[in-house]
């Protein structure tokens, strides 16, 4: 009998004795036809040592099932691709009509498969997804993205502190309630590190998964550690509030980011409220709304869109005590301070015309938030010259 540590791509066959833990699709995007499509049908094998993510044909499911434990033969074992590895293996599993599955029962092998990062490593670690414990800080309402329904979560770590974002692509990869997760131990798996605008973040993959509490004997030891870390009043700002004739005052010669609370007085008029783009060829500003009974919107080079996505851009003018600054208020930043997607607000609510502002945004008026602000070079010479609002707390 071998083990999983010890299969090598391109080996003759030997049996393995194996748990199967998770199952997931990978799926990729027919444009012509807007939807997703399902490719491989994947396992997670697990032994008393190691681990092993095979790829299948999908005739096979009937045959293995979660949570059971398995001899399995006449695999072919292949050298496992460098992007994209859900395990740290140098072979991945291809089952095939010939592989052979006989139900065992062993007690001895685990239950489930984790090896744990740190905020710390995960810049070193961003060819691979990789799984991170945290305790949860905030969870975003359900946002929409084109035909997405997508989950923001934060959490903490517990060696440095930090607080990272994770990006569940598909609703159903975070399951949980909002006031049931916050302040519990999240484990997530198989998520891709990604920058952006200077800052680690993570994105789930098709092998995501993530389990509240999970069932490992270390979790008690999570829970003493964060029970020991005090909840930041600014979760995930790494840089200080300061005012907005501050940040007129810094910004001159290079691009940065500030963190200011204002209130927005003022809603601009006359200036389109969202964009669509085309999810295949990415087009912005070449999609178009063509009225009709049922109205539709057309990309110039790939004609009908099915599912375009929308995207906020709401000009405003905000202030606090020391001085008021014209801002743009992009997508992220107006779904927190709506709670409400830009594809509801032009699908759902009708609002199709991008030059009439509804009322929902104008009700922005008066509303006070911290911001997170980026801010153009040159800046301070440029009189018409917008700070762009990226979140809103």
């Amino acid at each position: 009998m071998q083990q999983i540590v010890d299969v090598k791509p391109n080996q003759v066959p030997i049996p393995l004795h194996i748990r199967v833990i998770k199952k997931w699709k990978t799926q990729t995007t027919d444009y012509l036809k807007s939807q997703t499509v399902d490719q491989d049908l994947c396992y997670l094998f697990v032994d008393k040592h190691a681990t092993a993510s095979p790829k299948k044909e999908p005739c096979l499911d009937s045959k293995l099932k979660i949570g059971p434990c398995y001899k399995v033969d006449k695999y072919v074992a292949i050298k496992s691709r460098d992007y994209m590895k859900v395990v740290p293996h140098d072979a991945t599993l291809r089952l095939g009509a010939t592989t052979t599955f006989e139900l065992i029962d062993d007690n001895n092998l685990p239950t489930y498969y984790y090896n744990f990062t740190t905020y710390d490593m995960l810049a070193s670690r961003k060819a691979n997804p990789r799984p991170l414990t945290g305790r949860v800080e905030t969870v975003s309402p359900p946002l929409r993205r084109g035909s997405k329904i997508i989950i923001k979560v934060k959490i903490q770590d517990e060696w440095s502190e930090n607080v990272i974002e994770i990006t569940f692509w598909t609703q159903t990869m975070f399951l949980y309630e909002k006031e049931k997760a916050l302040g519990q131990l999240l484990a997530v798996t198989a998520t891709m590190v990604t920058d952006f605008q200077q800052n680690l973040q993570l994105e789930s993959t098709d092998a995501t998964t993530a389990v509240l509490n999970p069932a490992i004997p270390e979790l008690q030891s999570y829970i003493d550690k964060f029970s020991q870390l005090e909840r930041s009043e600014t979760v995930g700002q790494r840089k200080p509030v300061i005012p907005i004739a501050e940040i007129k005052a810094k910004c001159r010669l290079v691009q940065t980011k500030y963190i200011c609370k204002a209130t927005v007085i003022e809603i601009t008029p006359k200036r389109k409220w969202f964009y669509v783009t085309c999810p295949k060829c990415k087009g912005k500003g070449k999609v178009h709304l063509q009225r009709a009974e049922i109205p539709r919107f057309v990309c110039e080079d790939d004609g009908h869109v099915p599912n375009p996505s929308f995207m906020y851009c709401v000009n405003t003018t905000i202030k606090d005590e020391s001085d008021e600054a014209k801002a743009v208020f992009f997508n992220e930043a107006m779904e927190q301070m709506l709670q409400k997607s830009c594809y509801d607000m032009v699908i759902k609510d009708g609002h199709t015309d991008p030059e009439i502002i509804p009322a929902d945004i104008y009700k922005m008026r008066g509303k006070t938030a911290v911001l997170d602000i980026s801010m153009k070079q040159d800046f301070s010479m440029k009189q018409d010259s917008s700070m762009a609002v990226n979140k809103a707390s």
